[in-house]
């Protein structure tokens, strides 16, 4: 099973604590979490703000980065 965190930019930027929170619960569940490096912005803000032509690409690149993934978790509502 491969298991990826998505941190969010808002975790990254606010809230940092809560993405490594999420890796330390899930690793003493047993489960192994990857971070995918090329996890970027996924382009909720754009999006919401009706750019949703330029979110396109955004969507994209992160539909890349969790590629091959079983499941991505990400601590955000």
């Amino acid at each position: 099973m491969r298991v990826a965190l998505f941190a969010t930019c808002v975790n990254d930027a606010v809230h940092p604590s809560t993405a490594i929170a999420t890796v330390r619960l899930l690793e003493r569940l047993g489960v192994e979490v990857d971070f995918p490096a090329a996890q970027t912005c996924c382009g909720q803000p754009q999006f919401n703000t009706g750019y949703r032509r330029d979110t396109e690409p955004l969507v994209r690149r992160m539909g890349r980065a969790f590629e091959g993934y079983d499941y991505v978790v990400t601590p955000s509502g």
